[in-house]
C-alpha cells in the first residue's frame, strides 16, 4: 500500500478559500503523520512527493492564504534555501509535513538502513505546475520543468541515495534493446534480489514535455534515476497509471500486471470514497493485481470525519505486502517483507 500526497498536513479552517482551493473544500482535509512513521507504523511500501522547482529559494515562503488572513511568511528557514519544494500547493493547501525534497529522501533513506530487509519502496514524484486559480490572484508561478532542472532532480536523489540502493531503469533493462522490453521478457527482480532499494517514477499529468526533457537522447532512459509513466508501447514503457481501479479499468490493470508492467492506482479519492461508504473500491484495486494502491486511508480510524467512519484501504492482516494475486509464486507475506510496526 502507498499514501496520496504522504505530506500533507491539514490547513487552519479560516485559510481554506473556495478562490484559490475551488469549491470542494473537504477534499483536501486529509493528512498523514510523518513519512517514517508511515513507513513503520502503517506498513506503507510506497508515497507520493508533489514536488515544486525552488531554484534561488524563497519563491514559496508567503502562500496567498497566509497572506489573505493577515498572517506572515512562513517561518520556517528552509523556504528560503534554494532546492526542491514539498507541498500539495503553494499559495493553498500549504502544509507538508517535509519542506524539502532533500528532507523527505532522507527520512525515507533512514528508515530504509534501519530496516534493509524491506522491499523496494516506490517514490512517486509529481512534478507540478502553477495553480491556475492561484495565478491568477497574484500567486507563485512555478517555474517549468527544463531539462537543467531534471538533471538536477536525478542528482539530488543520487546525492541522498547514492547509484547501490536505487533501483533504475538501467538495473532493470539490462542488457536488453529497451526498457519495455526487458519488463515484457526478462521481467523485474525477485524481491530478495532488491531489498533494502527505492524505485522513483515521474508523474507529471498531460505535461508529455517533461517526459520529452527527461528522456531526450535515452529513449529508455539511459543514465536517469526514474521511471517515466507513458502508456504501452514505448521504449520507455514500464509504469502505466490507472487511477480509477473499478469497472472496465480492473481488467485493463490485470492484463497489464500480468504483460510485466508495473501498475499504481488509487482506493479511493479525496475524501469522496470514504463520504459514500464505497468499501468496495479498496477490494477491487487490490484483487486487480496493481501494484501500488494508494490511499488517504491506510489504518482503521482515520476516516472518522465521513460516511460511517469506518472506510480503511488495507491489506488483510494489516501487513506491508502480500503476494500479487495475479502473478505471484506461492510464498507468505512474511516471507516478503519482514519488518514489522
Amino acid at each position: 500500500m502507498a499514501t496520496h500526497n504522504s505530506c500533507h498536513q491539514l490547513m487552519p479552517p479560516d485559510e481554506r478559500f473556495p478562490l484559490l482551493m475551488g469549491p470542494n473544500l473537504d477534499s483536501y482535509r486529509y493528512e498523514h503523520p510523518p513519512l517514517d512513521v508511515q513507513l513503520e507504523q502503517q506498513q506503507v511500501r510506497g508515497v507520493e512527493l508533489d514536488v515544486y522547482p525552488d531554484p534561488r529559494g524563497g519563491r514559496y515562503r508567503y502562500p496567498s492564504a497566509r497572506r489573505w488572513r493577515g498572517r506572515g511568511p512562513r517561518p520556517e528557514k528552509l523556504w528560503d534555501e534554494p532546492g526542491f519544494k514539498v507541498m500539495h500547493g503553494p499559495d493553498a493547501d500549504y502544509g507538508t509535513s517535509c519542506p524539502t525534497l532533500g528532507g523527505a529522501l532522507r527520512t525515507i533513506r533512514d528508515w530504509s538502513r534501519a530496516n534493509p530487509s524491506h522491499v523496494p519502496i516506490v517514490i512517486q514524484l509529481e512534478l507540478k505546475a502553477s495553480w491556475p486559480w492561484a495565478l491568477l490572484t497574484g500567486g507563485a508561478r512555478v517555474p517549468q520543468w527544463t531539462p537543467k532542472t531534471l538533471d538536477d532532480l536525478d542528482a539530488q536523489i543520487r546525492q541522498v541515495w547514492g547509484d547501490s540502493a536505487l533501483l533504475t531503469p538501467d538495473r532493470i533493462r539490462g542488457t536488453a534493446s529497451t526498457l519495455e522490453k526487458a519488463i515484457l521478457t526478462t521481467g523485474w527482480p525477485l524481491v530478495d534480489e532488491v531489498r533494502g532499494t527505492v524505485l522513483c517514477f515521474l508523474d507529471y499529468g498531460d505535461h508529455e514535455y517533461i517526459r520529452d526533457h527527461y528522456r531526450r537522447g535515452r529513449p529508455s532512459l539511459q543514465g536517469r534515476v526514474a521511471f517515466t509513466a507513458p502508456a504501452p508501447g514505448h521504449d520507455d514503457s514500464a509504469f502505466v497509471m490507472r487511477n480509477d481501479p473499478r469497472g472496465d479499468n480492473a481488467e485493463y490493470i490485470t492484463d497489464l500486471v500480468r504483460r510485466g508492467y508495473f501498475v499504481r492506482t488509487r482506493a479511493d479519492e479525496p475524501v469522496s470514497t470514504a463520504k459514500a461508504d464505497e468499501h468496495t473500491r479498496p477490494a477491487i484495486a487490490m484483487s486487480s493485481g496493481a501494484h501500488m494502491i494508494s490511499t488517504d486511508f491506510p489504518q482503521p480510524g482515520l476516516a472518522f470525519r465521513w460516511g460511517d467512519g469506518r472506510f480503511v484501504a488495507r491489506l488483510p492482516g494489516g501487513v506491508a505486502v502480500r503476494p500479487n494475486p495475479v502473478t505471484a509464486l506461492e510464498t507468505s507475506a512474511a516471507e516478503l517483507d519482514p519488518v514489522t510496526g
